[in-house]
């Protein structure tokens, strides 16, 4: 045990070290507004800054649709409820923009908390989306209660006290659905059943799903827990589909197994031929960014910092909040990306900042 810890601790420091000392970053970006910060704070949508006020916001995925605006899906839940209820509370929303970094203006709600006809009872969080020939197809988490509630939702929600006492197995109890719509106010039909769940490499969840659309295939990046260790160690997994409703066929060989990785982001660039991925490394202040030509496999690429977790303010100033994660990327028509969309909290605010790429 301890040679696995201290083995695992040196290749972090190497690539802590790697990530600092690199040089420009790939896809490097461009600073924001001085004002964004301070916006931010006061929790006042303007260009780059989203926020929700009365609720707690955690990432958002966006499209640009044939009417010429951008349209973002985003977690939301109660801020009365705390940081917690993500789990339990949470709903997809959608706002839309005239510009890809905004303001954005919230529109309505596509996918609810509480669905009781369906597998996903409870919570809708996480959303990735993608379009494919025509369709929105937004991919989210969810709660499949069947194992371990012992009651008809329908009848008998659960109340707080069963979630808090329950969390554990609520959280083993995530998966990952989808709901396609023809239009970006919806309606958004769920499909019945969960499209990824816990098999052979990975155990107990199968969340944060990252899915980009080419040449008829579904290209899927996720997390779950490795098999192969005790406990919750959090592996991601590339898998593909020619449907997206799956089923989706996951590779073997996790993506990256020398530390734990959540939240990616990817993204087929098709001047390069080339598949990226960001993602975030946990328990580091950096994002990495991997690359792969065919979709399976993957590797760190030659300057593996994607970003800092921080912002270079129009004043030359860096702003450095407590959480940077949930990259989302969006791209042109090439698939050459154009602006970042990240889940940022930071005293007691919380929200989506969006920052372009140098051009």
């Amino acid at each position: 045990m301890f040679k696995a810890t201290l083995l695992t601790s040196l290749i972090l420091t190497s690539l802590l070290a790697t990530l600092i000392a690199g040089s420009e970053p790939k896809f490097p970006l461009q600073a924001i507004p001085e004002s964004s910060k301070s916006q931010f704070l006061k929790r006042q949508a303007a260009p780059h800054v989203f926020v929700d006020p009365g609720y707690r916001i955690w990432g958002m995925a966006v499209i640009k649709w044939s009417d010429g605006k951008y349209h973002g899906y985003y977690a939301r839940w109660p801020e009365k409820l705390g940081h917690n209820a993500w789990m339990t509370h949470c709903e997809i929303a959608h706002a839309v923009a005239d510009k890809p970094e905004g303001p954005f203006t919230h529109v309505n709600t596509v996918l609810s908390s509480k669905h009781l006809e369906g597998w996903d009872v409870n919570n809708a969080h996480n959303p990735a989306i993608c379009i494919a020939d025509g369709k929105i197809c937004l991919y989210y988490i969810s709660n499949d209660l069947k194992k371990i509630y012992d009651k008809d939702p329908a009848k008998f929600y659960p109340d707080n006290q069963w979630f808090v006492k329950n969390r554990k197995a609520l959280r083993n109890s995530q998966r990952i659905g989808v709901a396609i719509a023809s239009s970006p106010e919806g309606p958004f039909e769920r499909h019945p059943s969960p499209v990824v769940e816990p098999h052979g490499r990975f155990k107990n969840i199968a969340v944060n799903p990252a899915v980009t659309y080419q040449n008829g295939t579904f290209t899927m990046i996720m997390k779950g827990d490795d098999i192969r260790k005790d406990g919750w160690f959090r592996i991601q997994l590339v898998g593909h589909s020619s449907s997206p409703t799956g089923p989706f066929t996951f590779q073997p060989t996790p993506v990256y197994d020398r530390a734990q990785t959540e939240d990616a982001g990817i993204w087929y660039d098709q001047k390069d031929k080339t598949y990226y991925m960001a993602c975030h490394v946990m328990g580091k202040r950096d994002l990495a960014l991997f690359h792969s030509t065919d979709g399976n496999a993957w590797s760190m690429t030659a300057i593996p910092l994607f970003m800092k977790k921080q912002f270079r303010l129009g004043d030359g100033t860096i702003w450095n909040p407590a959480r940077v994660e949930r990259p989302f990327i969006l791209t042109d028509d090439q698939g050459s990306p154009i602006m970042l969309y990240l889940a940022v909290a930071d005293k007691n605010a919380n929200g989506n900042i969006a920052v372009p790429f140098k051009k």
